[in-house]
């Protein structure tokens, strides 16, 4: 045979075995030969997120090979956009907008919880002492749908309240609308986050804490931890292509996250160089009742299922409409 032939034949032997080899890869869905990546972008909002992970954000530009581009995103809406659209292939989200991205089949998959519930309802008034001594009153939240409101109509049902009845709810756009209205004594029961809550006592002595949410949520899922409220989540791909790279990345966030717990004034310091949103004055003692522990979704799978049940009772549409699968945890 033609020596020029035998070679033709022999070349397209090899590149259909290439080719059948690329295609086997996809179908197992083992990593693919030459698909190492070399940087990923991540997503933390402003506020306590962005706290928690702050030491990680300065310091952690690389993890192994693999460049960490790591952005703040100071509002919701924007942070919200840039989910749905995929953009990130990191990001710590509100729990709710995970199951959205979730089941609109946007690909990402949880990971872990950054913090827990840090939402307090908090009073001027000497005649509010309980959470049920709010009927007939106005309490003023967060954005109409967002993770405060969710949390505070989540308890008050669980005590037979109708939000929508019972009381009148007021609304503002952003945690940084609640003080002034506090201090000034506009507005005198609300639904405070931290850090904002802190920001506030240091003005407004006669502010009482009426109730600690989280605390009710450990009630209402038999939890120790309470409800999930930033969510660390990783784009299903990475995962699977990339999973050595993405135990490292959770294994630093586990880190740097006790670390920031464990320093407060240092993190208070990077918080400042960072740009975060914050006084960081008041970065200490807000993060004493910030609720920022790392937990590896291996551990709080029930928690999350409860929750999104419990979400879905009060309205479907803040998950998105139903309860995420179990798919939608990585592991």
């Amino acid at each position: 045979m033609n020596k020029k032939i035998i070679a033709v034949i022999s070349s397209i032997t090899i590149l259909t075995t290439l080719l059948v080899g690329c295609a086997e890869d996809k179908i197992t869905g083992k990593p693919e030969k030459n698909n190492e990546i070399k940087s990923v972008k991540l997503i933390v909002p402003d506020g306590l997120p962005s706290i928690a992970l702050s030491k990680l954000i300065k310091d952690d530009k690389k993890i192994g090979s693999v460049n960490i581009e790591s952005s703040i995103e100071k509002t919701t809406e924007a942070l919200t956009s840039d989910i749905l659209k995929g953009e990130p292939d990191i990001a710590v989200v509100p729990s709710n907008l995970a199951a959205q991205a979730y089941n609109k089949g946007i690909g990402y998959q949880i990971v872990g919880t950054v913090g827990w519930g840090s939402m307090f309802l908090v009073s001027s008034d000497p005649e509010i002492k309980t959470i049920d001594s709010v009927k007939g009153k106005e309490v003023c939240n967060i954005g109409r749908g967002l993770t405060p409101d969710i949390v505070f109509k989540g308890v008050l049902k669980n005590k037979g309240i109708d939000a929508e009845k019972d009381l009148n709810l007021s609304y503002v756009s952003a945690a940084s609308e609640l003080p002034p209205l506090l201090i000034s004594g506009k507005t005198k029961i609300a639904v405070v986050p931290e850090p904002a809550l802190s920001a506030i006592e240091v003005k407004k002595k006669d502010l009482r804490i009426i109730s600690d949410l989280n605390e009710e949520w450990k009630t209402i899922l038999s939890s120790q931890y309470g409800f999930p409220q930033s969510t660390l989540i990783v784009k299903e791909r990475l995962l699977k292509t990339n999973k050595d790279f993405v135990d490292k990345f959770i294994k630093s966030v586990e880190q740097d996250v006790n670390w920031v717990t464990e320093n407060k004034k240092e993190t208070a310091s990077i918080s400042k160089e960072l740009g975060i949103t914050i006084n960081n004055a008041i970065v200490p003692k807000a993060l004493e009742k910030a609720n920022i522990k790392f937990v590896n979704i291996k551990e709080t799978k029930s928690v999350y299922k409860k929750y999104f049940e419990k979400l879905k009772e009060f309205e479907p549409k803040n998950i998105g409409g139903k309860v995420p699968d179990e798919k939608i945890f990585g592991e």
